[in-house]
């Protein structure tokens, strides 16, 4: 089995160990070995990292594809181009797609609140009072996940962060915890990566992508709870009143300023 993320790898090995051999890309490439069987987990990520700064990825899939006598891929999100675009790249005696998902989320979020900015945003987060659930927070940059982490304590939260390369260290320290009030994050903790029950997902910037969407997302509300989605973006695929949204985002605004308001000391010069 190949996973693309050192976390994953250790986990299925604390699984499975003895049973199944489960490796990085660079781990297999390192030391190759033929298997009449290989599964390629979060498959769809050869396709994106593979082809930026994972290279191994790709590479990997077509040493495989020239000596399993089955491939069998593991993804949730994977649209129909991108499938034909991997098969292409490889030699393929046989090969099965399991669990693709078509881009949709299992469960949907029970809202989804658009804002008009990040600063916004940020401020609804310093603002709020502390909630019961974990918020995960995915930040764009790993500058800016040490920034939003920094305000975030400042107000009395707990925070747990992850970068890219930090996964295993971060399973580790969650298990350490049990839970926080806030992850933040890159999207690394977008796949894979088993988390504690997550009753928000703030999107801090602009997603694009609509796989990666999908996989941020659906990190809340596992196996059905309810979650709530705030981001800068409208939601693909899942139903969203743009008036509603208005009027949340607006009463949300004056909440703050009056917030800001109460806040000032005001002295009476003489």
């Amino acid at each position: 089995m190949l996973a693309p993320l050192r976390a994953l790898v250790n986990e299925c090995l604390t699984k499975w160990e003895g049973t199944i051999d489960v490796r990085t890309p660079e781990e297999w490439s390192a030391s190759p070995v033929a298997k009449p069987v290989v599964i390629f987990d979060e498959a769809h990520l050869t396709y994106y990292w593979g082809n930026t700064f994972r290279q191994r990825l790709w590479e990997t899939f077509y040493e495989v594809s020239l000596t399993a006598e089955l491939v069998i891929f593991l993804t949730a999100t994977l649209p129909e181009w991108m499938r034909r675009d991997i098969e292409l790249m490889g030699h393929f005696d046989r090969k099965l797609w399991v669990d693709c998902g078509n881009q949709r989320l299992r469960f949907a979020p029970k809202s989804y609140l658009r804002f008009p900015g990040k600063t916004l945003l940020l401020s609804f987060l310093e603002e709020e009072r502390k909630s019961a659930g974990c918020t995960l927070v995915f930040c764009a940059y790993r500058q800016e996940v040490t920034a939003v982490a920094e305000l975030l304590r400042k107000k009395g939260r707990s925070v747990l962060t992850c970068l890219g390369g930090e996964a295993a260290e971060f399973s580790r320290r969650l298990a350490l915890v049990g839970t926080c009030d806030f992850i933040v994050a890159t999207t690394v903790l977008s796949h894979g990566v088993n988390l504690p029950l997550i009753q928000r997902v703030v999107l801090l910037y602009e997603v694009g992508n609509e796989d990666f969407w999908v996989q941020m997302v659906a990190r809340g509300g596992r196996s059905g709870a309810g979650y709530e989605v705030l981001a800068l973006e409208k939601p693909p695929g899942i139903k969203w009143n743009p008036v509603v949204n208005f009027l949340k985002i607006l009463w949300i605004t004056l909440r703050i300023k009056i917030h800001f308001f109460l806040r000032q000391e005001w002295f009476l010069k003489d």
